[in-house]
């Protein structure tokens, strides 16, 4: 079942936006929303993301990754959010 994930990810010294990007890649879609944070829609678990994202912080950068219910929700987003994230809600779970 896919899920959606906030992820605040500050990477360590070196690692480009590219190197960040191809992991986001990885989930089933995403949605960048500031340079550090990132809504993840993705089949795979935290655990497999932290997995996935630790090599672009140790040492030095931060992390934090949480499953995101978005079935309440409110907030002034740019229109392409919103629409990304109702896309995403219409998708059917595997």
């Amino acid at each position: 079942m896919a899920n959606f994930y906030h992820v605040f990810i500050q990477p360590k010294k070196g690692v480009t936006n590219e190197q960040v990007e191809k992991k986001m890649n990885l989930s089933k879609d995403w949605f960048r929303c500031t340079y550090s944070v990132w809504i993840l829609y993705s089949t795979s678990r935290i655990d497999k993301w932290q997995e996935r994202l630790r090599p672009l912080i140790e040492p030095g950068g931060s992390l934090f990754i949480c499953r995101l219910d978005i079935s309440k929700r409110k907030g002034w987003m740019k229109r392409e959010f919103w629409d990304w994230i109702k896309s995403n809600e219409k998708k059917p779970n595997p």
